[in-house]
């Protein structure tokens, strides 16, 4: 296995790969893996960055998605945000609270990732070789910080992101906001 740049044509690739790594409801709720894929997904492979886990025959197997800056994510979000707003409440709600919850950790932390690999190629080391190559990519970029969202429930990725240099920044009843510093001032 090794790690290598995203190309737009392994866009259907990376897309099968988050609906098979998503939610029981986003593989089985047309509605909800619509928009999962848009808010978790297609705008980073648009507009931001992607690694990708390939395997010998450089079939993609995992990929770790990210945008160095909030800000430019948020102006870059705005079609995909008004075609969540389509699908009514509550994901509404859960894309004004993404665009929100970067903004506020935006001075620190104004990177935020998304890391998905399927299940037969994870537990060895293949996510800490995605999530190096990025943090390697976003010190050499002179980002202070990055962040993410995990939910309480999935616990193996709370590990994995604590394993992987991560602070448990806020918390709440649904989930963990971590963060790690990149560049001390």
């Amino acid at each position: 296995m090794k790690v290598v740049p995203y190309s737009p044509e392994y866009r259907d690739a990376m897309r099968r790969i988050h609906l098979a790594t998503a939610s029981e409801k986003a593989r089985t709720d047309e509605k909800h893996g619509r928009f999962s894929l848009l808010m978790y997904c297609d705008e980073y492979l648009d507009h931001e960055h992607a690694l990708m886990l390939v395997d010998e025959e450089n079939i993609p197997r995992g990929y770790i998605l990210w945008a160095e800056d909030a800000h430019v994510w948020a102006e870059n979000m705005h079609p995909y945000a008004e075609e969540i707003r389509k699908l009514g409440e509550p994901y509404i709600k859960r894309v004004e609270d993404g665009l929100r919850e970067y903004n506020l950790a935006y001075e620190e932390y104004p990177a935020h990732l998304h890391i998905d690999i399927l299940e037969e190629y994870t537990g060895n080391h293949h996510g800490s070789m995605l999530m190096k190559a990025m943090l390697d990519l976003l010190r050499q970029h002179h980002v202070k910080g990055v962040c993410l969202g995990v939910a309480r429930a999935n616990q193996r990725a709370v590990s994995f992101y604590l394993h992987n240099g991560f602070k448990v920044l806020a918390e709440d009843e649904g989930g963990f906001f971590m963060g790690q510093k990149l560049i001390t001032d």
